[in-house]
């Protein structure tokens, strides 16, 4: 992201701290100085998921928050450099350092079951608090049976 702003962020600097497109609008609810809603015409909001971008503008870092996602029933979650991804296709939890392997070339589920279990678990943690209706095997639970 390129960002101008003078006083605020410094010139002809480049800050490598990571960040996400839905760190957007609560960077924009902060500098605004504006409190997110939890509430609309009566309805529960769900919260907000970003974080504010305004320290990476001073030139400061952050450490990034984690990253939850689920695309036409691919799945992931990023937590620190460690990135745990299911592709509808292979149907297997696939884990990357992408610090170190920002292609994703090498497969490290194998060695650390653990690890995966752990971000599997928090990644149907964060799925069900979004209400979404998956199953561990990757199914949508709303899609009709063929009988």
């Amino acid at each position: 992201m390129i960002a101008w702003w003078p006083g605020h962020v410094p010139a002809n600097t480049i800050n490598r701290s990571p960040a996400h497109i839905m760190d957007l609008l609560p960077t924009f609810l902060d500098l605004a100085d504006t409190p997110y809603p939890t509430k609309y015409k009566g309805h529960e909001i769900l919260p907000v998921e970003g974080e504010s971008m305004t320290p990476l503008l001073a030139g400061k870092s952050r450490k990034m928050h984690d990253l939850y996602w689920y695309w036409s029933r691919n799945r992931a979650v990023r937590q620190g450099d460690m990135k745990l991804v299911w592709d509808n296709s292979v149907r297997v939890w696939e884990l990357y350092n992408i610090a170190e392997d920002r292609c994703e070339a090498n497969d490290l589920a194998g060695n650390q079951p653990e690890l995966v279990k752990r971000m599997a678990d928090d990644w149907f943690a964060w799925a069900k608090e979004m209400e979404l209706k998956i199953t561990p095997d990757g199914s949508d639970s709303k899609k009709k049976k063929l009988h």
